[in-house]
């Protein structure tokens, strides 16, 4: 009796999966529009409330000490975007990304919400663009308060259970309207996440947990 008890579980399971076509059970847009929802309120200190959801899918990826590696076993991933109804411009002011397998919301972004600076903040940015020459630009400053103000905001947004391992400069921007770090932030618990900062304002335009 017992065994066939459990063959019959595994034709179940077997014409399950055939049904199926062995595809992973998805989250409903309700749930991934809780979750976005929920991460850019709590990422951007705003209190969002309306926003659309549409499913997408991209190809797996795979970081090793926050650099891309292909591996060749890497396999699709079923994402939501949710995001603010555009604005005038066609653009969204806010949006996240959800993994429509897990439910967790790994990203989020937003365009144009740079508040005006402070006479200290523009003066800052006069000293460090200089005459403007590419090689007088002082990026180097720029780059430490991005990173110094990320090892107080990142611990603090995300509750962390490790401390910073380290991070690894990945590009920035400047001109005479301001300037912008992006850089890979490793945790000692193997995590990464991928941040944009705006200088000098200090405002944080893109998150990522990569893994």
């Amino acid at each position: 009796m017992k065994r066939k008890i459990a063959i019959l579980c595994v034709l179940i399971v077997c014409i399950s999966l055939f049904l199926t076509g062995g595809k992973p059970k998805l989250i409903s847009e309700e749930e991934a529009k809780k979750a976005g929802l929920a991460f850019i309120n709590l990422v951007f200190d705003v209190s969002v409330t309306e926003v659309i959801v549409a499913k997408g899918v991209k190809a797996g990826a795979t970081y090793v000490d926050g650099e891309y590696k292909k591996t060749g076993n890497e396999t699709h991933v079923n994402y939501y975007i949710v995001k603010t109804p555009p604005n005038p411009y066609g653009l969204s002011d806010y949006m996240a990304f959800v993994n429509a397998e897990t439910g967790v919301a790994y990203s989020a972004e937003q365009n144009g919400h740079l508040p005006e600076m402070t006479a200290e903040q523009r003066e800052k940015l006069t000293k460090a663009y200089g005459n403007g020459d590419v090689l007088s630009i002082d990026c180097m400053s720029m780059d430490v308060d991005c990173y110094d103000f990320a090892r107080e905001w990142i611990p603090q947004k995300f509750e962390l259970n490790a401390g910073i391992l380290g991070i690894v400069d990945s590009g920035s921007g400047f001109d005479n309207n301001g300037g912008s770090s992006n850089f890979y932030i490793v945790i000692r618990d193997g995590s990464i996440y991928h941040m944009t900062v705006a200088w000098p304002q200090m405002i944080v335009t893109e998150i990522t947990i990569l893994n």
